[in-house]
């Protein structure tokens, strides 16, 4: 069964929270356009329960099995902003496999998030946009070589916050939190996702961290249903390009 982590759950509000009663730095926004891309490669565990055309096979996977268990991911984020606005995408694509009670289990998971953003004041932004969800499950059934196998693509509202420290530091320490779906796409859904940045060069810097993403997303009955309750999870290394 699905162990959530309700540390991460807890840090979501507590970090919502602080940024809400905290007032809004009078320090100006830059006026010149700032590009920042970062690809990722990111390895997932998974935690929970997954339903496909009525079969439910639970999943877990720990973190410290990451490459053992065919969990692998990439990832790719884009953010664009000049004063007080910006627009950003955040790509990811993770290929899940394990082995549960002698039935393969394959999920290819793709989220694909398009967002706004406006700066709350230099340590702080807020976003706003949707997220676009798409998975490609099979079981494998060991002995009788049967599976089943089912396709879903939903769409979820999202709203997160960053934080982060100063810029100008040679060491940068961000924060990103989200929640959605709101039972428009997903009941609900989460994230975390905390980063480190080492500055390398004035254009380049060496990103660190650990994401946590937890969908729950449900629809039809029977022999049609389909369920997605599933915790992903992982630590992820990048490069940021300044533009």
């Amino acid at each position: 069964m699905k162990r959530t982590s309700w540390w991460a759950v807890g840090a979501v509000v507590a970090v919502v929270v602080a940024v809400a009663a905290s007032p809004a730095a009078a320090q100006p926004a830059n006026d010149e356009w700032q590009v920042l891309l970062t690809p990722y490669v990111m390895g997932a565990a998974m935690s929970g329960e997954t339903t496909l055309r009525g079969v439910t096979v639970d999943v877990d996977v720990s973190a410290s099995d990451i490459f053992s268990n065919l969990q692998f991911g990439a990832m790719g984020l884009v953010v664009a902003r000049k004063g007080n606005w910006g627009f950003g995408a955040d790509t990811i694509w993770m290929a899940l496999g394990t082995t549960v009670r002698e039935t393969n289990v394959d999920f290819n998971q793709g989220a694909f998030a398009f967002y706004g953003l406006r700066r709350l004041g230099p340590a702080a932004d807020v976003t706003f946009g949707l997220r676009i969800n798409t998975l490609q499950g099979k079981f494998t059934f060991k002995g009788p070589d049967v599976s089943r196998s089912q396709n879903k693509t939903w769409v979820d509202p999202i709203v997160g916050v960053t934080l982060r420290t100063a810029a100008d530091r040679r060491v940068q320490l961000r924060v990103y939190t989200e929640v959605g779906g709101f039972g428009a796409g997903s009941d609900f859904a989460w994230q975390l996702f905390p980063t480190g940045s080492l500055r390398l060069t004035d254009k380049t810097s060496l990103e660190l961290g650990y994401r946590w993403l937890d969908l729950d997303y449900a629809t039809g009955d029977g022999n049609e249903q389909f369920r997605y309750d599933v915790l992903s999870q992982g630590p992820v290394a990048g490069i940021t390009f300044r533009f």
